[in-house]
């Protein structure tokens, strides 16, 4: 299942606040406000006024501080209901989280524009408790139109915490979940990048159907012909009973068939409620691209008339390959936040040695000797942050799902996935080693759409002994407990072998490098439908990249742990197909014996450019340990 794409990673932590500018970040500590004793699962939750259901979009139970970094700001927050779910009911007050309790100014609201007049409104004194609700009812009920309503909150920041705003960290990031503006300079949608509010509009006249469904994602499927599919589906529920069951057409090539499933966890009542599901069926017998539409017939064996389907894409494959997996993150040295990033990186690469490429660009500060500007900033904002195979923005080390190197549960699930083309990498370095000659063999398993080549080159093992080499540590200021002992954190933090504000650190995998002569125009071919490539047929072609023009890397650059990337990227979607990498050798490297009998006779041992044992001959550069203990290079075709 393919996650919805965020414009902003799902960020722990954003820039600190700069002295010019206040900018949005999440407090230095994951959690600001321990558990709450009862989880607040709305509209399960007892309503806080009589006759009322709560209703929020955070419900996890955990809070997290969010704020600019400054006390005394003051915030604007808000959350949208859309009509066409909550049309008839009337918010008679607003439950208001409260992180700070020396909040002041605390107001209620509802409007039908963030920027509106109030439709009602009410003042609060408290009593304010940290990590509870206090509710405020309206001076005058508001009854939801077809248009939908805001509601918010507004106050003034006091002095018990610079991180005032309550959101779910833990919670799926959900649209209409989180708006805000602080010291009136504009609203912005933060729904998809910080967590939802955690705050609760108290309703009455809330009346569902007995179901309502919307299928949310509904996934892809790869593999070879007349062979096995199985696609995940997420679906949203407003319904007012329980779901147990669905039952479901599939149509492919004009070929319907009824699934009936039983679902593995049945979805509660209530609303925005979420389930999912996963069916199989048997690819058609032909490689291409096949459309399959989803439509719900049955709920709980009951008939369904409303519409409730989807379309997505069956890929049949002339053959199954493995995915290498693209990370590429957002860093500097300048970051404060940025080592759990180093940290989460370094693990990818030592465990997952094959399958794991990194691209750590460097753009976050200028004085970083390790900044490149000509290199596309892929929608993250802040740092740290990243992008996997450019489909999905998460955290370098928390991942999407917030758990301690939780990076690695998102590439395990979108390395699985199998690719549509297959990328051989070759690169030498010439003679004066000051270019690098990248060549690529792109097997397309599926006629391509519209592709681009995007080459870059990586280096490991950077560090030098000036200060600019020194990387940020905000973590120095908090004991590893704060963090729960996380692993590799807890090394920054208070006591840790990096608990300093600033640490020397060795950099790999750091960008020096790629065909990109700007952050938006890369120079790397461009493959289209119409030059005639077939499911099999393989395009080859090469790229120069020349050294890093900086001397400060060039003067620590090993220029045997240099490392060319080619990634195959989709012109329509944005998204990584797949990639290969191959450590650059020297100009005498290309003295190669060619593929024969004789060669594979007396042949031991097999392996790769980029030094992975191979168990038969693979198309490109072969190294072969014979009997006698000499390496031969071979080139199979």
């Amino acid at each position: 299942m393919v996650k919805r794409l965020l414009s902003v990673a799902f960020v722990a932590f954003f820039m600190m606040l700069s002295i010019q500018a206040q900018q949005l970040q999440r407090a230095p500590s994951r959690h600001v406000i321990s558990r709450l004793s009862q989880p607040m699962r709305a509209p399960q939750k007892v309503a806080s006024l009589d006759g009322t259901t709560a209703f929020g979009y955070g419900n996890s139970g955990t809070w997290s501080g969010l704020g600019v970094g400054s006390t005394g700001v003051a915030f604007d927050v808000a959350i949208f209901l859309p009509g066409d779910v909550f049309a008839g009911s009337s918010v008679q007050g607003v439950n208001v989280p409260v992180v700070d309790n020396t909040m002041t100014d605390v107001k209620v609201w509802v409007r039908s524009e963030l920027s509106g007049a109030n439709l009602g409104e009410a003042s609060t004194d408290g009593p304010f408790v940290a990590g509870e609700y206090v509710a405020v009812p309206l001076n005058e009920a508001v009854t939801i139109s077809s248009s939908g309503v805001f509601v918010g909150y507004s106050f003034v920041g006091g002095t018990s915490t610079a991180y005032p705003i309550a959101t779910d960290y833990e919670d799926e990031p959900v649209e209409n979940s989180l708006f805000l503006q602080y010291n009136a300079s504009g609203w912005g949608d933060y729904s998809l990048g910080y967590g939802p509010s955690t705050l609760q509009a108290l309703l009455a006249n809330l009346q569902l159907p007995d179901y309502s469904i919307s299928l949310t994602t509904v996934g892809q499927s790869a593999q070879m012909p007349n062979s096995t599919y199985s696609i995940p589906v997420t679906f949203g529920s407003n319904s007012a009973k329980a779901i147990q069951s669905l039952d479901v057409d599939v149509t492919v090539e004009g070929k319907t068939q009824n699934k009936h499933i039983v679902l593995d966890a049945p979805v509660e009542s209530g609303l925005l409620k979420t389930g999912s599901f996963t069916f199989t069926g048997t690819s058609p017998a032909k490689t291409g691209r096949y459309d399959l539409t989803l439509a719900v017939k049955k709920v709980n064996g009951e008939t369904y008339t409303d519409q409730a389907q989807a379309t997505t894409q069956l890929k049949n494959l002339t053959r199954l390959v493995e995915r290498r997996t693209v990370i590429e993150e957002f860093t500097g040295t300048g970051c404060g936040w940025c080592p759990r990033g180093w940290v989460g990186m370094e693990y990818m690469k030592e465990n997952y040695p094959d399958n794991f490429i990194g691209i750590a660009f460097h753009k976050y500060n200028q004085s970083d000797p390790l900044y490149l500007a000509n290199y596309p900033n892929l929608g993250l904002t802040g740092a740290p942050g990243c992008v996997i195979d450019r489909k999905e923005s998460a955290d370098p080390y928390y991942g999407n799902t917030d758990y301690n190197l939780g990076i690695e549960l998102d590439f395990e699930r979108l390395n699985a996935q199998a690719p549509e083309v297959d990328v051989r990498v070759s690169a030498l370095w010439n003679e004066a080693q000051t270019q690098v000659n990248i060549e690529a063999d792109i097997e397309f398993l599926i006629a391509p759409q519209d592709v681009s080549l995007v080459y870059v080159l990586t280096a490991d093992s950077l560090s030098g002994i000036t200060s600019a080499w020194r990387q940020s540590n905000y973590y120095y200021q908090y004991t590893a407990a704060q963090f729960g002992n996380a692993p590799g954190i807890s090394d920054f933090c208070s006591g840790g072998q990096y608990g300093s504000s600033s640490v020397q650190l060795t950099f790999n995998d750091a960008l020096i490098g790629s065909s990109y002569a700007s952050a938006t125009k890369n120079n790397g071919p461009t493959i289209t439908a119409t030059d005639g490539y077939l499911a099999g047929s393989t395009y080859q072609g090469s790229y120069t990249i020349s050294q890093p023009s900086s001397t400060a890397v060039r003067n620590v650059l090993r220029k045997d742990l240099v490392t060319a990337i080619v990634l195959v990227v989709d012109n329509q979607t944005g998204e990584v197909l797949n990639a290969s990498k191959s450590r650059v050798h020297p100009a005498d490297y290309d003295a190669i014996s060619p593929l024969t009998s004789s060669t594979n006779a007396g042949a031991t041992e097999r392996y790769n450019a980029a030094g992975l044992r191979l168990t038969a001959p693979q198309r490109g550069l072969n190294l072969i340990r014979m009997s006698d203990g000499t390496v031969k290079k071979v080139l199979v075709k």
